[in-house]
């Protein structure tokens, strides 16, 4: 049985979309690069470049005129003062790092988490006790005033010494928890509120009459209940894994892009901030998901899958619910958890410790559901790093894609199985 004509379409679409990404980079970075060759491999020269949600615009164009010098074949790429200087110093991080270059009283090594000058690249994962690089959190434009954080600035008070991890510690965990008091109050989105009515009417039709009541609450159902937990257990796998990919995707899209950049730049926020997402209702936080449950439901209903894929991907909206609010669960402190919540951490979902050594490092440890998926996702990246976002994107096309494929073939075969049967039987 072939895949159903929507969703092959659906699937040529979406991966020609992700391969735009990919032509988008690999033109920008030919035009930059034909001009300032300097900078084609600026993160071995500048600590935390890849690290950073404004790593395009260290040292040139804001999103805005991004597109004018893009689509112009006159203008000359635009530097700011950080880029003047990266040319002026030949990119050289020593000297770099000790001046000053918007005037803020933060020298540049203290902008981008390395006060004491140490960074030395390949950086490789992040080690407090390697004594290089100080932090890859809290960091700053050098071209952009900043105020001083007396509390994140003013460390390490002496860089005679080796960095002390215990009050990197406690200074990181600080900052981390930081801000949690009070709540913030966030705007009904219209577009939200129509997916998860879509959400709801779609899923209640499918259990009132189309048999998803049988698979999910009785034993009448045409799968046996082996199957069923299979399912179940895989499509938690699958969301956990997915719940990397698109981490990773949104940790290093570059904010300028149209549409993705705003997921991003909206998603990276809590990394400046991480109570953030405490501070706003679950609601506010889980319904992002809402917008691609459309895009699931959407699929499911133009695609006829079979009862094991709708299966699937409902138990998939359940952990995508699940996975949002294990995320925002480790940005409060664990003694305000409910008791439950810890429990969850303890057997099942992300921890404090997992999600906090994310932050720290940047390059590993994406999933926000469990972190199993990490095993498989954590070597990928070292051989696809995450900066190359767009490759990323082409592959979560496939990955999302997956499943439907997976079903078709699976039903082809069984289909093919049951006609030899039928034919030997006559024979």
């Amino acid at each position: 049985m072939r895949p159903n004509r929507w969703v092959t379409g659906a699937f040529v679409l979406a991966l020609c979309s992700s391969f735009l990404l990919v032509a988008e980079r690999c033109l920008r970075e030919r035009l930059v690069f034909s001009e300032h060759p300097l900078f084609a491999d600026l993160a071995e020269k500048i600590p935390n470049y890849q690290h950073v949600w404004f790593a395009w615009e260290l040292v040139g164009t804001r999103p805005m005129k991004y597109f004018e010098w893009f689509f112009s074949q006159e203008q000359k790429y635009p530097l700011n003062g950080f880029g003047e200087m990266v040319l002026q110093k030949n990119a050289s991080w020593q000297e770099l790092c000790r001046m000053d270059t918007d005037g803020d009283g933060i020298t540049n090594g203290e902008e981008l988490g390395d006060p004491c000058c140490r960074w030395q690249a390949p950086a490789g994962d992040f080690q407090i006790s390697r004594n290089l690089e100080y932090r890859r959190w809290m960091t700053s434009h050098p071209s952009h005033p900043t105020e001083r954080n007396k509390n994140i600035h003013s460390f390490p008070k002496s860089c005679d010494e080796e960095y002390d991890v215990e009050e990197y510690q406690r200074i990181f965990r600080n900052f981390y928890f930081s801000r949690l008091e009070g709540t913030e109050e966030t705007p009904w989105s219209v577009l939200k509120l129509a997916a998860f009515a879509f959400m709801i009417i779609q899923i209640g039709f499918w259990i009132a009459f189309d048999g998803l009541g049988d698979d999910l609450f009785r034993s009448v159902s045409p799968m046996s209940s082996g199957q069923r937990v299979l399912l179940v257990v895989a499509s938690f796998l699958y969301m956990d894994f997915t719940s990397g990919v698109v981490h990773l995707i949104l940790d290093y899209a570059p904010t300028f892009l149209p549409v993705l950049g705003g997921l991003a730049g909206g998603f990276r926020y809590h990394h400046e901030d991480p109570t953030a997402i405490c501070r706003i209702s679950w609601f506010a936080y889980a319904s992002h998901t809402h917008l691609l449950a459309i895009v699931v439901l959407l699929v499911l209903r133009l695609g006829l899958p079979s009862r094991g894929l709708r299966f699937f991907w409902i138990w998939g909206l359940v952990w995508s619910h699940l996975f949002q609010s294990a995320h925002r669960w480790t940005h409060f402190p664990p003694e305000q958890l409910a008791w439950w919540k810890r429990m969850l951490q303890s057997v099942l979902v992300l921890t404090h410790e997992r999600h906090m050594e994310h932050h720290q490092d940047l390059q590993k440890q994406f999933t926000i559901l469990s972190g199993f998926g990490d095993i498989v996702l954590d070597p990928l990246v070292k051989v696809v790093p995450a900066a190359h976002y767009d490759y990323w994107c082409v592959f979560g096309v496939c990955w999302f894609f997956f499943p439907h494929f997976l079903d078709s073939w699976l039903r082809a075969d069984g289909s093919q199985r049951s006609q030899r049967v039928s034919v030997h039987e006559k024979v």
